[in-house]
């Protein structure tokens, strides 16, 4: 009668021993506890660098963020050969901005520009300037042709809203103006090569017109206007007067 319990008893420790070590066993080959995670970062801060690089996966340099020599926070981007600049947008230290893009050719393709002066858009064609769009401070706007970087043609229009057109000659000067005001004046104007006007056609308050003839130096020579009368001047003073 006496063994019975000391079986049961001997039963309940080895029930009890073979629980612990299925515990331990079961912590130690259970999945590592996952770390707890460090807290973020504290909203607002920031990274700070120089110059930042963008990379290709053969480590060619793609895009770069920095700032240049001239004080201009600046963003490059390049293409595949990572040599000529495709697209280049700043902010330049004088409050301006500035957006470049390029044709893989050549440097300039295109260029706009925004300062506190005036306002451009340049196009380019094989790395030279053809068309050109501005507007300046005072109001003024313009479209200029060129060749070979030289202006040619200049369509413009006045802070008053008056349109003139422009060609240009010899020496990059001013050969020809054609001028319409609001008013009612119309003005054609050639010029010499020092850009003395050398002939005018004009029609004032679209009522009256005339005709004046000028020497190299700008002084009028003859004198035709619609009342009729035909003035013939020297050294500035009508010699003859007809009718």
């Amino acid at each position: 009668m006496e063994r019975q319990p000391r079986v049961i008893l001997i039963s309940a420790v080895i029930s009890a021993a073979l629980g612990l070590i299925a515990g331990f066993l079961g912590g130690r080959l259970a999945a590592p506890p996952v770390p707890v995670a460090t807290p973020a970062a504290e909203a607002g801060a920031a990274v700070q660098a120089q110059d930042f690089q963008l990379v290709d996966q053969a480590g060619r340099v793609r895009g770069r963020l920095g700032v240049d020599t001239q004080g201009a926070a600046r963003l490059t981007l390049f293409g595949p050969d990572g040599a000529l600049p495709r697209v280049s947008l700043a902010a330049t230290p004088q409050g301006g901005a500035e957006l470049e893009l390029g044709d893989g050719q050549h440097q300039n393709a295109v260029e706009l520009k925004a300062h506190k002066d005036a306002r451009n858009i340049a196009l380019y064609h094989e790395g030279k300037l053809r068309l050109g769009l501005e507007v300046q401070k005072d109001g003024e706007a313009a479209v200029n042709l060129y060749d070979k970087g030289h202006r040619l043609i200049a369509l413009g229009l006045t802070n008053q809203g008056d349109p003139h057109l422009t060609f240009y000659g010899e020496g990059h000067k001013a050969a020809m103006e054609m001028v319409s005001k609001k008013n009612g004046d119309r003005s054609l104007n050639l010029l010499g090569k020092n850009g003395t006007p050398r002939v005018v056609l004009g029609l004032k308050n679209d009522q009256k017109a005339a005709l004046g003839l000028f020497d190299h130096k700008g002084k009028t020579r003859v004198a035709l206007m619609d009342e009729p009368s035909l003035i013939l001047l020297k050294a500035g003073k009508p010699v003859r007067t007809l009718p």
